[in-house]
């Protein structure tokens, strides 16, 4: 309801969309064809916005669609339209993001390895697990502390777990999440503690069945 003394306020009307079909240099002006189908829009040079001017035939623009006193269509405020970017397809996030898990079943094989010619204790296969489960708590935590601003879990500690076992949990977390994956330093030295884990199962292993 309108407030008296105030005038109301007329909504914007909608944006059209056309191709630009033809141009001339000399007269500068042009004519574009809008997406619905309607009859062209004539568009003359001072009506594109000055910032980032491309005037090109076959380019789609924005413009607002203006009528005449004569019934003449005229476009104003014309602006290149640019599409919005589109993430990767689904098959490229798959690939991008599951080959970051191809890790775990590598250890798993490489533990499967170890343990067809060493024997290897069962607890070790409990510390794996209990330490993941731990991490990937911690990662959720965090990424809730982080959210709500209270007290986070230090980035020591999530390397630590992983460093101690629970790495596959850790990187569950990290996609669960999506908690830790765009800060390099951490990354960096994520994939370290991985490394370590790795090679020190293999070598204590081999180790104690010398």
């Amino acid at each position: 309801m309108t407030q008296p003394g105030r005038p109301s306020e007329a909504a914007a009307p909608p944006r059209s969309r056309g191709r630009l079909v033809s141009w001339n240099d000399e007269r500068g002006y042009g004519f574009l064809v809008p997406d619905d189908g309607s009859g062209d829009v004539f568009a003359h040079a001072n009506a594109f916005v000055k910032e980032g001017r491309h005037i090109e035939i076959g380019r789609i623009y924005d413009f607002d669609l203006e009528i005449s006193g004569d019934g003449r269509r005229k476009a104003n405020r014309v602006t290149l339209f640019v599409p919005p970017k589109q993430g990767p397809g689904l098959a490229a996030m798959l690939i991008q993001r599951g080959a970051r898990f191809l890790v775990i079943p590598a250890f798993i094989f490489i533990a499967l390895a170890v343990a067809s010619s060493v024997p290897v204790s069962p607890n070790w296969w409990l510390i794996y697990a209990v330490a993941s489960f731990t991490c990937f708590i911690g990662y959720g935590l965090d990424k809730f502390a982080a959210e709500n601003k209270r007290w986070r879990v230090s980035e020591t500690v999530l390397l630590l777990l992983g460093l101690a076992g629970g790495w596959p949990g850790g990187l569950i977390g990290q996609e669960v999440f999506r908690h830790k994956t765009q800060k390099k330093t951490f990354r960096t030295l994520f994939w370290m503690s991985v490394a370590i884990n790795m090679a020190a199962f293999v070598q204590l292993n081999v180790f104690a069945a010398r």
